[in-house]
């Protein structure tokens, strides 16, 4: 008879791991599908920055194709408003953390804080890494220039 409280017991601290694995099982998951969509997001933004180019975004000087870089971080901003209820809802909301332009390519890193069902709000900054992505787009020929 002694030994049916030490069952009971190992049965107990089971089901608290087998918890504790679910539930770090699940916020594992949350945040993962949350860092595809911000790849994603990435990948939209340095698309619009680099692909929607107006003809006055672009001019030569000499043989190197310049770019405004205001410009192009104008389009990403707007870009990221338009997509905020699409591709780029993540977390908390996607921030733009910086816009870079070369002669070739248009960079854009995002970042953003995933939400967690099972932690509450009040610890999340704590306990919830923020997440931060980078892509970039290649610029093409302008009107024949380049």
């Amino acid at each position: 008879m002694g030994d049916e409280g030490r069952v009971g017991v190992l049965m107990g601290a089971g089901c608290a791991f087998v918890c504790l694995f679910l539930f770090v099982s699940l916020a594992l998951t949350e945040v993962a599908m949350q860092d595809r969509r911000l790849v994603s997001c990435a990948d939209a933004l340095a698309s619009v920055g680099g692909g929607n180019a107006s003809s006055g975004s672009f001019f030569v000087e000499g043989d190197a194709l310049e770019v405004d870089e205001a410009g192009v971080r104008s389009r990403v901003e707007e870009g990221l408003a338009a997509l905020s209820d699409t591709t780029c809802k993540v977390g908390d909301g996607v921030t733009v953390s910086a816009v870079n332009v070369s002669d070739t390519e248009v960079e854009v890193t995002v970042s953003a804080r995933p939400t967690v069902s099972l932690v509450p709000p009040v610890l999340r900054t704590a306990a919830v890494p923020e997440l931060m992505r980078t892509s970039s787009a290649r610029l093409r020929e302008a009107h024949g220039q380049y």
